[in-house]
């Protein structure tokens, strides 16, 4: 059953008067992708809602805090387009947002338990009584939850160092902060009913809860950071746009009205609705991310592109304008993250390795045919043109496999392994016009 606060005095009233949502993620490593997700659904609920988004810090935990830990969660999360509206680094009216920073706040309430006969200090520490009350909630997501009250017992909510458990601290946070929905993972379900009993030991009304579905890989277990890639700066370094992130993990455990999988996180946060949360866990299928990334790369315009690509490369950098351009036109619809940039097209601003020995070996044991008649056949080809252009370039190559009675597949895997170091390049005769007569006859040589 729910707990009832019919007859308690009602501390504030943030149901009433406004939406105050936070996430409040531990310094405690890299920032993870499960962060940006519940981050993603509480900003959407907020700005729905025309509330208050908070970010705030559960430092407390001094021996596991990592160096940077913080920095790297504004990064993440403002890369992402995730703006707060009140935090350590932008402050606000309800702060300071750091745990570490309330101690005397923790410590003063716990006293007050003690004192009103609700809490007693055991060992240095104070535990909080066991009320003996069956808790349920609505949940938002799950519908209505329950637990037997022998289950909730006495717990501990000040340790005898005094720093806060964390069902006490992100009670007293939530209670000061006035947040009025909990937004959060479905592994804090089994944390509620000792935070219910708080909120009625301090006859304060508690918000409502939603817990979101857990992430899950494709074996449809719990993303792990020993397993998977949930290292938000991964995906930063590999290349992924952050819209197209964004978009990802907005369909994960939700679903658009209208079916759409491309969308922007405007349209997110006019159409969210907790409603259309689904409780099942939903699948981090990095496929799906890889295609729904490079649909986004082609949405942009090829400066645009460029601009991105020169920022990762300094070697793609250096080259003349109109070669960028060009090489970012040819892989714009090639590639699903900006990384590809170097297995796909290095070959333009860095002359290939060729193994020789293994072009041989292909050529022999494929084919039957010589490497090296095909390359001298298309270097004397190219070597007549005047206008180096696609055209005439096209025209020439099939002249010389006509001519020659070659294997059309055979002679241009070869061309292409000769001049690019790799089987899978974009089009073959369109990297030969990018790259020039001097050079594509130096490399055939």
């Amino acid at each position: 059953m729910s707990i009832s606060l019919s007859n308690a005095k009602i501390q504030w009233m943030t149901s009433l008067q406004e939406t105050r949502v936070r996430i409040a993620p531990s310094p405690t490593g890299f920032a993870h992708v499960g962060t940006a997700y519940t981050a993603l659904f509480n900003y959407a609920f907020a700005k729905k809602n025309k509330g208050v988004f908070i970010l705030r810090l559960e430092d407390t935990d001094i021996k596991r805090e990592v160096k940077g830990a913080q920095g790297a969660i504004y990064e993440s999360l403002s890369w992402l387009g995730l703006s707060w509206d009140e935090g350590p680094d932008v402050g606000g009216k309800y702060g300071p947002y750091r745990q570490s920073e309330r101690l005397e706040t923790y410590q003063k309430k716990a006293k007050e338990l003690v004192n009103s006969g609700m809490a007693y200090e055991e060992d240095g520490a104070i535990r909080f009584k066991n009320p003996g009350k069956d808790v349920g909630w609505k949940d938002l997501v799950h519908g209505e939850i329950s637990f037997p009250g022998g289950e909730i017992t006495d717990f501990v909510i000040l340790k005898s160092d005094g720093y806060p458990t964390y069902n006490f601290s992100v009670v007293i946070d939530d209670i000061l902060m006035e947040i009025s929905h909990v937004i959060r993972g479905e592994e804090h379900i089994s944390n509620t009913p000792r935070q219910l009993a708080l909120y009625n030991a301090f006859k304060v009304s508690p918000p409502e809860f939603a817990h979101l579905p857990t992430l899950r890989n494709k074996d449809r277990k719990k993303l792990s950071k020993r397993r998977d890639p949930v290292d938000l700066r991964l995906f930063r370094e590999q290349g992924y746009l952050p819209e197209a992130l964004i978009n990802f993990l907005c369909l994960l455990g939700w679903s658009h009205p209208d079916g759409k999988e491309i969308f922007s996180l405007k349209e997110f946060v006019a159409l969210f609705d907790l409603k259309r949360v689904r409780a099942a866990g939903p699948i981090f299928d990095t496929e799906k991310l890889d295609w729904m990334n490079g649909e986004y790369i082609r949405r942009l315009d090829v400066d645009d592109l460029n601009s991105k690509f020169e920022i990762r490369n300094s070697k793609f950098k250096a080259l003349n304008k109109d070669k960028k351009l060009a090489i970012t036109s040819l892989v714009r619809d090639r590639v699903k993250r900006l990384d590809e940039l170097d297995t796909m097209a290095g070959f333009f601003f860095e002359k290939p390795k060729v193994d020789k020995q293994s072009l041989a070996l292909r050529a022999k044991k494929l084919f039957g045919e010589n490497y090296k008649e095909h390359l001298e056949s298309a270097r004397r080809g190219l070597e007549e043109i005047s206008e180096w252009d696609i055209e005439t370039i096209n025209a020439k190559l099939m002249d010389v496999v006509t001519k020659n009675n070659f294997k059309t597949g055979d002679f241009f895997m070869d061309l292409r392994v000769a001049i690019a170091g790799s089987r899978f390049t974009p089009p073959i005769n369109d990297s030969i016009v990018i790259l020039g007569k001097k050079e594509t006859l130096d490399r055939l040589k």
